[in-house]
């Protein structure tokens, strides 16, 4: 006999059902056929002959069924201790029903995307379809630029398509996108266009900018002259700040990523220094030799390491490998590697390698200009006294002077310091917290699973776009700068120890990137699709 037995309901005396847990009757008049009175069926006997009395009233057409007695149950076997463990069995099969249904319940709250259905266009023309494939591929390439993930980034195309009343498959890649548009309905001629991706990364209030045209589109047709006046006046943002202030800015970000690493005030005064001459220096190239771009990470390292070598011993009293990294902090490729491993995960693998193969390219340019300087530039001895590490709360401060620096350096938008300081401050009391717990790794995935929850819920309160507000909080939960001491240990230090570094980096990054997919998912999103047009009723 199994232990949980299918609960059978007693019908009442109008043909309803059966009270749950009581046992059917054996007859329609009495106890005798098959009550307590030693007829010897058993319990599946008797359940087989109550369905076949179902049937023979259903197929007599009788409305209603005869009232039958509660029949008391039959003694169990095993006398009290067979009757306690039956009903502990019972118990435990009712609290797993009411668990199971509350686990529904609570899926239910994030149930795959809620779908919006939108009319289907009215005989597109051929030349209507193309400029809207040129249109699309060429926000699909802004939207890339900013920092979100192919798979992201083709799933927005297609709800835009969408909201033009026609299909949309798109190819996105970290250096460019295809889009083809064709019509839901009749003919499927469609039409395709294809737009890179523009060098260089985007400001935080251009990422504003793009993610508003986005939700505008999403919610309604713009006019495609609209549309393309809106992209030239993103790409034309100025900068909010003046020349110094960016510098200055891009120097507290140096100083907050070297206090996070080593926190001493000798230090601290290297970090801010070596920041400013990276900061000056990579103004004047992007203003006067913009060609040189390509090779800049190679000189910002050669000129950091020079001067670590140079100064950090017998001015600073430190050791010149603290200085190495955090000025090269606009160069670290973090970002880039755990957005690969997003992709990866996300069966994007094209674009997955495409971005591991760069973050990797850049990583060795970095280890290549600390390489040469060090086998250039002889080392200065360390002077004493050698200064003390300060305590935890340096780190904390730390995470202010990131709100900052991301506010001036990246241009943020007026009135997200506030909220950009809550979300990096979340941020790390759940990845410490989380490390705390289970070690690196498990900090690593609650850090980025709380990402997208937190950057939407204070998108929803300061109307600022979750993307603003989620990039510089992923950017400091990635291990950009591991990534590069792991390949300096290895091609500088000649160290073994650079392996154990590159292999906590690689858990570190899927670490964040299963916990980015897995906050992601926590969030309902409304996915648009295109109906035909007589399903007008259902058509938003």
């Amino acid at each position: 006999m199994p232990f949980f037995r299918k609960r059978r309901d007693v019908r009442d005396g109008a043909g309803g059902g059966r009270e749950a847990g009581d046992e059917p009757g054996g007859g329609s008049g009495g106890s005798s056929a098959g009550g307590s009175s030693g007829s010897g069926d058993s319990d599946d006997a008797r359940d087989e002959r109550d369905d076949n009395d179902e049937r023979e009233n259903a197929a007599s057409g009788a409305a209603a069924l005869p009232a039958r007695p509660v029949r008391s149950p039959r003694p169990r076997p095993g006398g009290a201790f067979g009757e306690a463990i039956a009903g502990s069995m019972d118990s435990f099969g009712g609290g797993v029903d009411y668990a199971w249904q509350g686990l529904k319940n609570v899926g239910a709250m994030f149930r795959d995307r809620r779908r919006v259905g939108v009319r289907a266009a009215d005989q597109p023309t051929a030349e209507w379809l193309r400029q809207l494939a040129s249109l699309l591929s060429t926000v699909g390439a802004e939207i890339l630029r900013s920092g979100t993930n192919t798979n992201d980034t083709e799933t927005q195309i297609a709800d835009i398509a969408a909201r033009y009343g026609v299909t949309a498959r798109c190819f996105a890649l970290p250096t460019g996108i295809f889009v083809r548009v064709q019509t839901a309905f009749g003919d499927s001629a469609g039409e395709l266009d294809f737009a890179p991706v523009g060098a260089g990364g985007m400001q935080l209030n251009q990422v504003e900018a793009i993610q508003v045209l986005v939700q505008r589109m999403l919610d309604e047709a713009l006019p495609f002259e609209e549309v393309r006046k809106a992209l030239r006046e993103e790409q034309s943002l100025p900068r909010r700040f003046k020349p110094a202030t960016v510098i200055s800015g891009y120097a507290l970000l140096t100083l907050a990523l070297g206090m996070l690493q080593h926190p001493t005030w000798n230090a601290a005064a290297g970090y801010l220094a070596a920041g400013t001459a990276v900061g000056v220096m990579q103004y004047l190239v992007r203003r006067y030799l913009p060609n040189l771009l390509t090779l800049f990470p190679v000189a910002a390292a050669i000129m950091v390491t020079a001067l670590a070598l140079r100064f950090a011993g017998p001015i600073l009293h430190q050791d010149p490998g603290f200085l190495y990294i955090p000025p090269l902090i606009g160069f670290l490729p973090g970002a880039a590697l755990t957005l690969g491993a997003i992709e990866l995960a996300t069966d994007s693998t094209l674009s997955g390698v495409t971005r591991l193969a760069g973050a990797v390219n850049v990583l060795l340019m970095l280890a290549l200009g600390i390489l040469v300087a060090t086998d250039t530039v002889r080392p200065h001895p360390v002077g004493t006294p050698v200064p003390a590490v300060l305590g935890a709360w340096v780190g904390w401060v730390s995470v202010l002077l990131l709100a900052v620096g991301f506010t001036l350096n990246h241009d943020a938008p007026r009135r997200s310091l506030a909220w950009l300081t809550v979300a990096l401050l979340v941020t790390r009391v759940v990845q410490t917290a989380g490390t705390l717990v289970g070690g690196q790794a498990l900090g690593a995935f609650v850090a980025g699973m709380a990402l997208p929850p937190t950057a939407s819920w204070i998108g929803k309160r300061a109307t600022i776009p979750d993307q603003v507000i989620f990039l510089p909080a992923f950017w400091m939960v990635v291990p950009g700068a591991h990534g590069l001491s792991g390949v300096q240990q290895l091609l500088v230090a000649h160290s073994s120890a650079g392996w154990q570094t590159l292999l906590n980096v690689m858990l570190t990054v899927g670490s964040i990137a299963l916990g980015v997919l897995a906050g992601a998912s926590l969030r309902r999103k409304t996915r648009l699709e295109v109906l035909p047009a007589e399903e007008g009723a259902a058509v938003r």
